[in-house]
């Protein structure tokens, strides 16, 4: 990993990602750690270092690291595994420099729409400075587009309320999120990308029970960019997953073909 670019990246995403005081502390603290692993992919590290490292209090006085830790992962800065006994947990740092401009881009599309302003930028010669400000156009008026909503009873609500339920089951203390958004994450997998309903459900029961990656896909944005790793994972297990109840909420099985649609 390339610390100045890896830093760089960091504080160009707060500006789309932003984070609290505590969770870009305790991103340093990581950091700090990972550089002396000289980069290692994964690497350990007691939670009372990293709250020293970072200024937090301590685990056996407080809860705070762990919600700080948990922001971290959902707003996709790290990952990490806890392991048996009192074992020190598992870290993976996110490379944001690889990353950044398609994420940017999807972030942007995906929380902003409905506000998107028709700017567009004359290019001219270094020499003509005062033409070139000029040349910025100002928003077009009755240009803004209306937000889609989705309505209560659409695959894309339903698919956001069910991956919900699987993580507030493995965190009770997790804050309802933002159904529209969700929704509209889960347009992109299911028209963008196209997966097909079946594949989704089965790859969010799959993921939301596998011991390391439910701590770390706790957003339908965070299933789309990892979904090319979470479908071979999940296809070279043994066993099959059986659906719970509820997901029948949301995902039909029909016998010819064996095809399942969002009801």
């Amino acid at each position: 990993m390339n610390y100045l670019l890896q830093i760089k990246a960091f504080y160009d995403r707060l500006e789309i990602n932003p984070l609290n005081s505590s969770e870009i502390a305790l991103w340093h603290a990581l950091m700090s750690i990972n550089n002396k692993t000289a980069w290692s992919d994964t690497f350990t590290v007691a939670s009372s270092v990293l709250c020293q490292k970072a200024g937090l209090k301590d685990t056996s006085k407080s809860s705070s690291f762990y919600s700080v830790r948990n922001g971290l992962v959902q707003k996709g800065y790290v990952e990490w595994e806890s392991r048996k006994g009192q074992q020190s947990a598992k870290y993976r740092i996110i490379n944001l420099y690889e990353h950044l401009s398609t994420n940017s881009v999807d972030n942007t599309v995906d929380n902003r729409v409905g506000n998107s302003v028709d700017n567009r930028v004359a290019l001219t010669k270094q020499n003509k400075t005062k033409q070139n400000k000029e040349s910025l156009s100002k928003p077009k008026t009755g240009s803004t587009r209306k937000t889609k909503l989705y309505a209560s009873d659409s695959p894309e609500i339903k698919a956001a309320r069910y991956l919900f339920t699987k993580v507030k089951a493995n965190n009770p203390k997790a804050k309802a999120p933002d159904y529209q958004k969700w929704a509209a994450q889960f347009h992109l997998i299911f028209d963008r990308d196209h997966r097909t309903h079946v594949e989704v459900g089965q790859v969010i029961d799959w993921c939301q029970a596998d011991d390391f990656w439910k701590f770390n896909i706790l957003s339908p944005a965070k299933l789309r960019k990892q979904f090319d790793q979470l479908e071979p994972k999940m296809k070279q297990t043994t066993g099959r997953i059986s659906r719970p109840k509820e997901a029948e909420d949301w995902v039909k099985t029909e016998e010819q073909p064996t095809e399942r649609k969002w009801i």
